[in-house]
């Protein structure tokens, strides 16, 4: 099992163990409320990872009906938990980033102002995504009526995190295009010298590197 495939499995694991069972549509509404945002594989290989669970003797599934409707409910075993445990106890991989939007930045040179822009608004659009979960689950958190209240103590950190860069990333779009706009010609004299008071700018502001040791 590759290194992102065991994560995906983990990340269900870990809602398994919240609630006594789930349903797929269930598992499928939380990982859309907050876990997209920070690892969204799990999402779109749900069903596939709660049949592999199954499999591996960390989940039970339960087949019904509601109405008239088939329904699969999945609940976390003995063995499950302890798989849970087992990779929380070790290191976590590096941070990384995926981000098509500024991949489509990168490589702007050989595209127009307009497909720039676009990847600027997309980058804006995701941050304000952000907030709009963050404003609700926020709310009931600080109501008392958030569906796992009792997670509070880490889903605060959580939110914490997601809102920081949600700003960031709109924050990023407005800088970028205000520098596009007072500078459009990218091979300007003004625009190598607003692109050199960027780099200068970021580097003024790095932290001290850590000391080894």
């Amino acid at each position: 099992m590759n290194r992102r495939t065991a994560t995906t499995a983990h990340a269900l694991l870990g809602l398994l163990a919240l609630r006594t069972e789930w349903s797929t549509w269930e598992l499928t509404k939380q990982l859309r409320r907050n876990m997209r945002f920070f690892w969204p594989r799990a999402e779109s290989q749900i069903y596939q990872e709660a049949k592999s669970l199954v499999a591996r003797g960390w989940a039970l599934d339960r087949r019904g009906y509601t109405g008239d409707r088939p329904k699969t409910t999945y609940a976390i075993t003995e063995d499950g938990r302890k798989a849970l445990e087992a990779w929380l106890s070790t290191p976590p991989k590096a941070t990384s980033l995926e981000c098509e939007p500024l991949l489509r930045v990168f490589l702007s040179d050989y595209a127009g102002p307009d497909e720039l822009r676009s990847a600027l608004e997309q980058v804006r659009a995701d941050g304000h995504a952000i907030l709009d979960v963050g404003r609700v689950v926020g709310a009931e958190y600080l109501s008392g009526s958030a569906p796992f209240q009792d997670q509070l103590h880490v889903r605060a950190f959580v939110l914490d995190f997601l809102s920081h860069h949600a700003r960031m990333l709109i924050d990023w779009a407005d800088r970028t295009e205000a520098t596009l706009d007072q500078h459009p010609d990218p091979h300007s004299e003004s625009r190598q010298q607003a692109s050199r008071a960027i780099i200068a700018s970021n580097l003024a502001a790095y932290p001290p590197p850590p000391q080894n040791g």
